[in-house]
C-alpha cells in the first residue's frame, strides 16, 4: 500500500511539474544556438541569460576558436548565429554561402596584452623585453589559425628588435593553443609560462594572472556577428542578434573590457 501511495504521489508531482514547466519552459518559445569565439564566454552567457529572462527563448552556446567554429559551420547545420573574433573567418563562412545576407556586422574590438602568472615577478618595460623574459613558453592561440595567435604574430612581426622582428626571437618558445582561453589557462596554471592574449581574457583570470605589457600598436581586432543560413530558429536568432548588437549589450561588453564598435546598433536589419 505504501509503495502504491509513493508511486501515485511521484506521478502527481511529475505531472504537476510538467504542467508548470510548459508555461515557462524556454523551448516552448524556441532555442537559439550560437557559435561564438571562446573569448566571449562570460559576456555572451550573461547576455544569453538576460535574453532568456526577457523573452522565454533559451540561448545555448558552442565556444571555441573562431577557426574551428567556421569549419564546423561549413560542415554541418543547426546553428543560428556566428560570433567570430576574426573578420577573416567570418569571410570564410560568408564565401561558403552560409550567412544570411545583410545581417553581418562588426560589433566589438579588443587589445592584446602580455601576461604572466600572478606569482611571477617578471617585469616588461618595452616590447623587445619579451624576448628576454625568463619563461619556458609563450602561450597564445595557434598563430596559423586562431585569431588571437594570428593577431599576436602579426604584432610581433611588426616590432623590430636588434634589427630583426620580435617574432624571430620568440617563435621557438611559442606554445600554440586551440583557442585563447586555453592560452590564458596555461599562464594561470604555470609560473613558467607567459602569454599573449586578449585584455578581456586576462580580466576573466585576473585573480591568477597579471599584465606585463599592453599592446597599443597592434593590428585591428574585430569581432563580427551574423545570422547563419538555414538555422533552426531564424526569428528568435534575429531577435538575439538585435539584443547583442544593442546599447545594453555594448555596456556589458565594455564592463568586461571589450571595445564596442561605433556602429553598434540596437536593431537587426
Amino acid at each position: 500500500m505504501k509503495s502504491r501511495i509513493l508511486i501515485a504521489m511521484t506521478m502527481a508531482a511529475l505531472a504537476a511539474g510538467c504542467t508548470r514547466g510548459d508555461a515557462r519552459e524556454p523551448e516552448a518559445r524556441g532555442e537559439v544556438v550560437v557559435f561564438a569565439a571562446a573569448s566571449l564566454r562570460e559576456s555572451l552567457q550573461e547576455l544569453g541569460d538576460a535574453y532568456a529572462r526577457q523573452t522565454g527563448t533559451r540561448v545555448t552556446f558552442n565556444f571555441a576558436g573562431s577557426n574551428d567554429l567556421a569549419h564546423q559551420i561549413g560542415a554541418a547545420r543547426g546553428m543560428d548565429l556566428f560570433v567570430s573574433a576574426s573578420e577573416a573567418w567570418m569571410d570564410t563562412v560568408q564565401n561558403r554561402g552560409r550567412l544570411v545576407d545583410g545581417t553581418r556586422r562588426d560589433i566589438l574590438s579588443n587589445t592584446l596584452v602580455v601576461v604572466a602568472n600572478a606569482r611571477s615577478t617578471a617585469r616588461m618595460a618595452d616590447p623587445c623585453a619579451l624576448a628576454a623574459l625568463p619563461f619556458r613558453h609563450l602561450a597564445t592561440g595557434d598563430p596559423r589559425a586562431v585569431p588571437a595567435g594570428i593577431y599576436a604574430k602579426k604584432w610581433m612581426q611588426n616590432v623590430t628588435c636588434a634589427g630583426k622582428p620580435l617574432w624571430d626571437a620568440v617563435e621557438p618558445r611559442i606554445a600554440p593553443t586551440p583557442d585563447v582561453r586555453s592560452a590564458i589557462a596555461l599562464v594561470a596554471a604555470d609560473p613558467d609560462v607567459a602569454g599573449l592574449v586578449y585584455r578581456t581574457d586576462q580580466l576573466a583570470f585576473a585573480d591568477r594572472t597579471r599584465v606585463l605589457f599592453e599592446v597599443k600598436d597592434g593590428p585591428p581586432i574585430r569581432y563580427a556577428v551574423a545570422l547563419v543560413a538555414g538555422g533552426a530558429n531564424a526569428e528568435a536568432a534575429r531577435g538575439f542578434l538585435a539584443f547583442v548588437s544593442g546599447q545594453d549589450a555594448a555596456q556589458l561588453f565594455a564592463q568586461r573590457g571589450f571595445i564596442p564598435m561605433s556602429n553598434q546598433t540596437a536593431a537587426a536589419p
